[in-house]
């Protein structure tokens, strides 16, 4: 497997998870002219983060077997 061995066994959430660590970490300490590029970094992995929570969520509740009814009456 090699060098990058371990990125096939980490989960993909993981990875994103550090990414959005070590971005945050490096954006403390960034000066003027690459602040802006790791803030645009970090809202995209921010972004990408909040689509695969939503996605994970939307095929939970898609496989439960009956959807709980709204007991207000209309």
């Amino acid at each position: 497997m090699g060098h990058f061995a371990w990125l096939y066994v980490m989960p993909a959430n993981r990875r994103l998870e550090d990414r959005i660590r070590e971005l945050c970490s490096r954006l403390s300490k960034a000066q003027n002219g690459e602040f802006a590029r790791l803030l645009g970094e970090l809202k995209a992995a921010m972004h990408e983060h909040a689509l695969r929570i939503h996605n994970r969520t939307s095929a939970t509740v898609l496989a439960w077997p009956e959807t709980p009814r709204d007991r207000r009456k209309a």
